[in-house]
């Protein structure tokens, strides 16, 4: 992610744009080969994920690769909404952490608000799935830098 190129991430509200008010973050662009390997990756433990939740998940949308420097953060948000069924079909959202708080950086936890609130605080290599209607939140980083692949399993 450190040689790929960033541009600000993007929200979708009747049409994506930029809104540092609701998130401040970085897509991040990397070769094909490791959107494919990560794609990969996720694919093999889908059926995992799908039993864990108890539904059939059949696709995804491809991996995200985004970029939280100090001052970033992501405010209160679903990743669904029901006039977005037909276009984007999300039933699980994904992160999984590549980098690790106390070593990388500082805040950036994942804060979940169902069933109850709880803070998952960054650690490389760790994969979080929830549903994609559970109102989630990214914390400010404080310092350094948080990294996350993400993705939506429908």
């Amino acid at each position: 992610m450190d040689s790929g190129a960033a541009m600000p991430a993007e929200i979708y509200a009747d049409d994506y744009r930029v809104d540092e008010d609701a998130r401040r973050a970085f897509d991040v662009e990397v070769g094909d080969d490791v959107i494919s390997e990560v794609q990969h990756a996720i694919g093999r433990i889908r059926p995992e994920i799908a039993a864990f939740f108890g539904i059939a998940l059949r696709g995804d949308e491809g991996p995200g690769f985004l970029r939280y420097s100090t001052g970033g953060f992501y405010g209160r948000h679903l990743d669904v909404s029901p006039e977005w069924d037909e276009r984007f079909p999300r039933r699980i959202s994904v992160v999984v952490f590549l980098t690790s708080a106390g070593e990388h950086c500082e805040g950036g936890s994942l804060r979940m608000y169902v069933p109850r609130m709880c803070e998952i605080v960054p650690r490389a290599g760790t994969l979080v799935a929830f549903p994609s209607n559970a109102p989630h939140e990214v914390l400010p980083v404080t310092e350094g830098v948080r990294d996350v692949v993400v993705d939506w399993l429908y």
